[in-house]
């Protein structure tokens, strides 16, 4: 089946998305600098770090059917807090729901990442971050060509407020390590997301590009139109229909996310 996008092609796309904060960066030079509030997208690793003393846990539902065969993460639990000025780390756990020839439950792979905050968000430039995640072999149950493996994952985001808009996202190099020692196995990642307010403080909208590619070929694209509700203070719930690309266009996925500050 043809591809609907190139690692090239996603590589101008985030060329472009730099292009544009930098111009719009220009434009707004006389706005405040002030930086909002930190704002989580659905699919995409937010980019700010948790303030000290801030906790988040999050409840992810991610659901996926082709044909007769069912993925579902449910529940899947992240928790965010706030180590050190500018340093916040996560916790990742997820457990997984699977109906092929049969039926599987089980807890999927941990992971815990940390993030560093280097630069702060100005009128002229957006906001960097610098973080690193590690992925734990504790998958229970596996696709016959897959392997229980280590996994780490150094990333680059950045955020920044154009006007009404919110723009942020990553691009990263990941390493995965089997267990059994074969050989290792690299990708790259590219996440963007596009945050617009309805109603300032209380409702979003959000538009979400997540691909990875392996040895410069797509292995899965995803464009998520979303939308998040804030209920009270920072807590909240959210949806999205992530619409896949190329083999992937056949999957019908969605997610559900409720997140309330500890």
């Amino acid at each position: 089946m043809k591809k609907l996008f190139s690692a090239s092609l996603l590589i101008k796309i985030l060329f472009i998305f730099i292009i544009v904060i930098f111009s719009s960066s220009i434009c707004l030079a006389e706005e405040s600098g002030k930086e909002s509030k930190p704002f989580e997208p659905i699919l995409t690793e937010e980019t700010l770090p948790n303030e000290v003393g801030e906790w988040d846990l999050r409840f992810n539902i991610d659901y996926s059917r082709y044909d007769d065969e069912i993925d579902v993460t449910l529940p899947h639990l992240l928790l965010f807090f706030g180590i050190l000025e500018d340093i916040g780390t996560e916790v990742s756990i997820p457990f997984l729901y699977r109906k092929k020839s049969n039926v599987e439950y089980g807890i999927g792979s941990i992971s815990s990442s940390i993030k560093w905050k280097i630069l702060e968000q100005s009128n002229w430039l957006p906001g960097i971050v610098l973080g690193v995640e590690l992925g734990l072999p504790t998958n229970s149950f596996i696709e016959e060509t897959e392997e229980k493996a280590w996994g780490i994952s150094p990333y680059i985001a950045f955020i920044k407020k154009i006007s009404d808009f919110s723009i942020q996202g990553n691009i990263s190099r990941s390493v995965e390590l089997p267990v059994s020692g074969n050989e290792k196995i690299y990708s790259t990642n590219l996440n963007l997301a596009l945050i617009y307010p309805v109603i300032d403080e209380s409702l979003y909208l959000l538009g979400e590009l997540n691909s990875s590619w392996l040895a410069y070929q797509i292995n899965e694209t995803w464009i998520a139109p979303g939308i998040k509700y804030f209920l009270r203070n920072e807590d909240c719930i959210a949806f999205a229909v992530p619409i896949g690309t190329g083999n992937l266009s056949s999957v019908f996925r969605f997610i559900f996310q409720y997140q309330l500050q500890l």
